[in-house]
């Protein structure tokens, strides 16, 4: 390791990111109400428990669907994979380093039982699936949304085209994997050969199409094994949404539907992608979904406690995944300096930033 991966200290801009996210989440408890906020979480009760397993559920998903990207013969377990999904969340929750952070560390997890250069490239794909999940969820989301606000027509159109863009583009891209188009290495290589620093662009094409041909040859290509990552993300979102359903309609007085909470997820997805940055999100939760909440009509104070609920819920899940880093004897150090020079570390953020 290099003195700069030695020691890592926070930086001035992970340092604002807290610091705004405490005054947000002061700000927006005081608009909320405490009292209405503690009525709030006193109605959930011993029903955190299902939203604590409700997490522990979408963890165990998000574990099997990894082991189905990896090639057989491997030696790993639904258990272990599971422990180091744990893991890594831990991290990428704590730290603002996040991706370069959290996945390489499921990973480094289960190194005494599989190599780097077989479970990152599985890791890698697994969040592909995820990540285009998640675009479809929130663009889902925005049609969902406009359903229930009625807008005039001409936004209807335009969010259904919208909605339409992002589907189409989920299957061009699943396409361009399925015929192993090399586009990303390709176009680099065009350019290089029009003239466009065509040294740089010769080797910035070279590792692309190195790490387009680990996706192409992990990518799943019989039925008995795409559908089934599909079904497993697909039910990671949907135990979201039925966690959201519990919550809301424990603390909120208002009629509850199904649609209700599915566009409360997809807010919240959004939030995440977009905010990932900020340690456990402190404040840009509470925020966003009670500002949300209350275009609804749930309520200031009903978003703010849906917030705070799940925040506590990760807080347990990060309690545990914590535990079993230190039993592995796994640090945020250790992680940084073993895995980020790696081209299998670059295709798992490539494929998670895709």
């Amino acid at each position: 390791p290099s003195p700069s991966t030695r020691t890592r200290r926070p930086t001035l801009g992970g340092v604002l990111a807290a610091a705004a996210g405490l005054i947000l989440f002061a700000y927006f408890l005081r608009r909320a109400g405490v009292a209405d906020v503690a009525d709030g979480i006193g109605r959930v009760g011993w029903a955190f428990l299902a939203v604590v397993a409700l997490q522990g559920l979408r963890f165990l998903i998000r574990a099997a669907a990894w082991l189905r990207c990896l090639e057989e013969p491997h030696r790993l377990t639904l258990g272990q994979a599971f422990q180091a999904v744990m893991a890594g969340d831990a991290l990428g929750n704590l730290t603002p380093l996040s991706l370069l952070v959290s996945e390489p560390a499921k990973a480094m997890y289960l190194l005494h039982r599989e190599p780097l250069k077989r479970t990152l490239p599985a890791l890698a794909i697994e969040n592909l699936f995820y990540t285009l999940s998640a675009a479809l969820v929130i663009a889902s989301g925005l049609v969902a949304l406009f359903l229930l606000l009625r807008p005039p027509g001409a936004l209807w159109l335009a969010t259904t085209v919208l909605f339409s863009t992002v589907v189409m583009l989920i299957v061009v891209f699943h396409w361009i994997i399925w015929r192993r188009v090399p586009v990303a290495s390709g176009t680099l290589a065009w350019l290089g050969r029009r003239g466009v620093a065509p040294s740089l662009l010769a080797r910035v094409a070279a590792r692309c199409r190195m790490l387009e041909s680990h996706v192409y040859d992990l990518y799943p290509r019989d039925w008995s094994r795409l559908l089934p990552v599909v079904a497993l993300e697909s039910s990671f979102h949907v135990l979201a949404i039925l966690e959201i359903f519990l919550v809301l309609s424990l603390i909120s007085g208002q009629r509850l539907t199904i649609l209700d909470a599915f566009v409360f997820e997809s807010t919240n997805r959004f939030i995440q992608v977009v905010f990932k940055f900020v340690p456990l999100r402190i404040g840009v939760d509470e925020a966003g979904t009670g500002m949300f909440a209350d275009l609804l009509a749930f309520g200031t104070a009903a978003g703010v406690t849906l917030a705070i609920v799940r925040k506590a819920r990760m807080l347990v899940w990060m309690a545990l995944g914590m535990a079993v880093l230190v039993r592995r004897g796994l640090s945020v150090e250790q992680v940084l300096s073993t895995s980020s020079p790696t081209d299998d570390v670059a295709l798992v953020v490539m494929a998670r930033s895709a």
